[in-house]
């Protein structure tokens, strides 16, 4: 697929994904991750979401003009010592510094155009020469007309142990609140402001965010290790560099206090601190999703009878068969199709006549879609594209409990079959089997749920999940 085409599927998804994901949340205890979380989901939707953010963050200007050689030169000196830095912060200390940038509301924007900060105990505001002293409760509000940035960038620290609120920020657990400390730059889009306090303080925010607390104690602990690996390779990798975070607390990276802390979530970061998965000697890239399908297709991917017989079918060894997103199926008709044809690729398709699909990866995963119409013949390339092409909008998506998901923003994965329908022997639409909720790489949250009622410990969870040949070692 054209490059273009896939930064419009990317354009037209960003925004209806934040919202969907929310709900699904609410409504279903789902999260797509990943990008974790991103990951960028490129096979992965959280992933390639996440790493087509990137890219588009990538693409701001970073205030570099002029003398070129000089700027070069400083611009690479820089690069290095923070290199150094970065490598000195991971190395000697087990427990380090993340430093996360906080989104807006609806995770809409890296900036913010107005930011009030208050907190539970007496707390101190520094600038370059200057301090202000607060009192419990009392709130400083900023824009970017305030005095205040006059004296430059302002760190918020807390005098003693305590929390910081920020009235003006909704989350699903309406005002969150922060540990550690906060960083406030004013730049010429707007404020940024950065949540900087340690990791594993950090990962009792994500694990409830990312999975419910509801959930047996062994598959927290599995996503603990999971989002600590995420984590550690964003601070290695640096993609958010351009922020002076490590990462975001959106869906692009993993979600970050969207949910406050629990007791269960923090129980699963102590009872695994320290703990990675590495495989060679290196962290692993602990992708994370949903729900499973159940599939283990390896080198029968290919062949579209065998993908369509395991869809059809129902093992009584899948551990979610019983999820109500282990099976769906949505009907779309040829009119439904062929507006989203005209959006995506205008003039190039035409009346849709076929939907086919090319490609599999190795674990069935639809890789490349075939649209052909009355004016010529496109292959869309890509999970995430091919989902948001046949994203279903208010098309109903019926589950295997008959009941209705909400009206989602994108396919609930790629792992489906088309069936054409037809009525008086003329194409009237495609009906979709399918099943899974996210990309379908990594560990299956809901996967790791029954495990663990299983009764399989949170290592046995992660082998399965990740494979015997890693090792899950305390990385202290």
């Amino acid at each position: 697929m054209k490059r273009i085409a896939k930064r419009q599927f990317f354009l037209l998804g960003c925004a209806s994904l934040a919202a969907m994901l929310l709900s699904l949340y609410d409504r279903y205890g789902i999260v797509l991750t990943s990008s974790r979380s991103f990951l960028a989901e490129q096979s992965q939707l959280q992933e390639q979401v996440l790493r087509e953010n990137q890219e588009k963050g990538g693409n701001r200007s970073t205030g570099q003009s002029g003398k070129e050689s000089k700027t070069m030169a400083e611009n690479k000196a820089g690069a290095e010592t923070e290199t150094a830095e970065k490598d000195e912060r991971m190395a000697s200390d087990a427990n380090p510094d993340i430093r996360v940038l906080l989104c807006s509301d609806n995770y809409a924007s890296e900036y913010h155009d107005r930011i009030t900060i208050t907190a539970d105990v007496p707390f101190r505001v520094s600038g370059q020469g200057t301090e202000r002293h607060c009192q419990a409760g009392e709130q400083v509000e900023l824009t970017m007309q305030s005095n205040e940035f006059l004296q430059g960038d302002l760190v918020f620290a807390m005098e003693e142990d305590g929390v910081f609120q920020l009235p003006y920020l909704k989350r699903a657990a309406e005002c969150p609140s922060y540990e550690g400390s906060l960083h406030v730059e004013k730049r010429e889009e707007g404020l940024i402001l950065i949540n900087t306090l340690p990791l594993e303080t950090y990962l009792c925010y994500v694990v409830p965010s990312e999975m419910p607390s509801s959930y047996p104690i062994e598959a927290l602990k599995a996503q603990a290790v999971c989002a600590r690996c995420y984590a550690m390779l964003q601070m290695e990798n640096s993609r958010c560099e351009e922020f002076g975070a490590d990462l975001d607390d959106s869906v692009s990276y993993q979600v970050y206090n969207n949910i406050g802390k629990t007791d269960a979530a923090v129980q699963a970061v102590q009872q695994t601190a320290g703990m990675v998965i590495k495989e060679g000697g290196q962290i692993e890239n602990t992708l994370y999703y949903s729900t499973s399908c159940g599939l283990r297709m390896e080198e029968e991917a290919s062949n579209e009878a065998v993908f369509c017989a395991a869809m059809s079918g129902s093992r009584a060894s899948d551990a979610e068969r019983e999820e109500s997103w282990y099976r769906w199926n949505t009907l779309f008709s040829t009119e439904e199709l062929n507006a989203a044809a005209e959006t995506f690729y205008p003039g190039q398709i035409g009346q849709i006549l076929s939907l086919n699909v090319l490609k599999r990866l190795e674990n069935g995963r639809a890789e490349v879609l075939q649209v052909t119409g009355t004016l010529g013949t496109v292959a869309i390339e890509g999970e995430y594209a091919i989902r948001q092409f046949l994203r279903p909008g208010d098309q109903a998506v019926i589950l295997q409990d008959g009941s209705k998901a909400p009206s989602l923003g994108l396919l609930p994965s790629a792992f489906f079959y088309i069936t054409p329908q037809y009525q008086g022997g003329v194409l009237s639409g495609f009906l979709l089997n399918g099943g899974g909720y996210g990309h379908g790489d990594g560990m299956s949250q809901n996967g790791a749920k029954h495990l663990a009622e299983e009764g399989w410990s949170c290592q046995e969870i992660l082998k399965y999940y990740y494979g015997d040949g890693v090792e899950i070692i305390c990385d202290t």
